[in-house]
């Protein structure tokens, strides 16, 4: 009787141990297909990371986990201006984000000034996985006090983004595109066009896999991100220790990723960041330039809310701020400002 009796704990257990078994292989299995469809994970992936074997087969949950840093290194921080530089998502989105910056002084007393952005980015991704289409908006407020500057610190960028994508095996070639229109508010709202007003950022990058944890990212980029319009080279290195971290090293920007969890994950960035606009002021007579040029060191949490929905939380520094501008006098100066605290949200649904 008592051997019967174990036995039928025995088949209990197993029985328990079995459909715990279904239902992780199905969490990870469900997680797994939804990133396969967001990014065709077994051409994609598979196709950086290798197994010790010389396979492009690797397992079901580090597809999916080599996937989803792939994924969070995409997701781009609220910025002054269009990043080209930076690898643009694999899939079709739509972005929003706020940034707001803690009061400055700026040019030693003379004046305060602070800052906010607001982003918008709609992103198209093409059927064979080979073009990406975009339009966005950044809006920057500089709200100056105790300097008259023209420009009533209402900023505009708008945009529309070209990437054309060519994989192979274990290399990549990008070719992005980006004309712009970055105008002060008085510009748009009185139509004051001129060739000044445009912009046009592109970028030409290569990536190439050297190992099946490591792979280099160079190239040559052309966009407002040092202030003034410069065109200078990309060089990147992504290494992944361990399936929950990756490193990015390089210029302009660095990057140190962690995977926390399947829906929370969280990264450090440091990368330069800056613009230029085109200035009318208000009585619309004198037209000039505003660049603004800093480094910002910001601390991002991403966490996936929903299937197709992440929500972001960042905080951070802005560091060697920038501003050149023209006054009301018609002085040109050159001011630098105190470091700041940003803090920022974005929300991105994915389509």
């Amino acid at each position: 009787m008592q051997r019967k009796y174990n036995l039928a704990k025995v088949e209990v257990a197993s029985s328990n141990l079995v459909s715990r078994s279904k239902r992780l292989k199905a969490v990870h299995w469900t997680a797994f297909k939804r990133l396969q469809q967001e990014i065709r994970c077994q051409d994609k992936v598979s196709g950086l990371f290798m197994t010790s074997a010389g396979t492009k087969k690797p397992d079901t949950f580090t597809c999916y986990v080599i996937g989803v840093c792939l994924y969070l290194f995409s997701l781009p921080d609220c910025l002054a201006a269009v990043d080209i530089c930076q690898e643009p998502p694999l899939y079709s989105q739509l972005s929003i984000g706020i940034d707001k910056h803690s009061t400055s002084t700026i040019g030693g007393s003379f004046g305060e000034t602070t800052q906010e952005n607001f982003n918008f980015d709609l992103l198209f991704k093409s059927a064979d996985d080979k073009l990406l289409l975009g339009a966005g908006h950044r809006y920057t407020v500089f709200n100056i006090i105790g300097l008259e500057p023209e420009t009533n610190g209402h900023l505009h960028t708008f945009f529309l983004a070209f990437h054309r994508l060519i994989q192979t095996d274990d290399q990549s070639l990008r070719i992005s595109i980006a004309p712009a229109l970055s105008a002060s508010s008085n510009v748009f709202r009185h139509r004051e066009y001129t060739a000044d007003h445009l912009q046009l950022l592109a970028a030409v990058v290569w990536r190439k896999r050297i190992s099946n944890r490591m792979s280099f990212r160079y190239g040559i980029c052309g966009d407002h991100r040092f202030g003034g319009y410069r065109i200078y080279p990309l060089i990147s290195m992504r290494w992944q220790p361990h399936p929950d971290w990756t490193v990015q090293l390089g210029f302009p920007a660095s990057q140190l990723g962690y995977y926390i969890s399947e829906r929370l994950s969280s990264r450090i960035r440091i990368a330069p960041e800056g613009n230029e606009w085109q200035i009318l002021d208000k009585e619309l007579l004198h037209h000039s330039r505003f660049v603004y040029e800093s480094y910002a060191l910001v601390w991002t949490f991403d966490w996936l809310a929903r299937e197709n929905f992440t929500v972001s939380a960042s905080v951070g520094r802005q560091m060697h701020n920038r501003y050149e501008m023209t006054l009301l006098d018609a002085r040109r100066v050159r001011l630098s400002g105190d470091p700041v605290t940003r803090i920022g949200m974005s929300l991105e649904w994915r389509f």
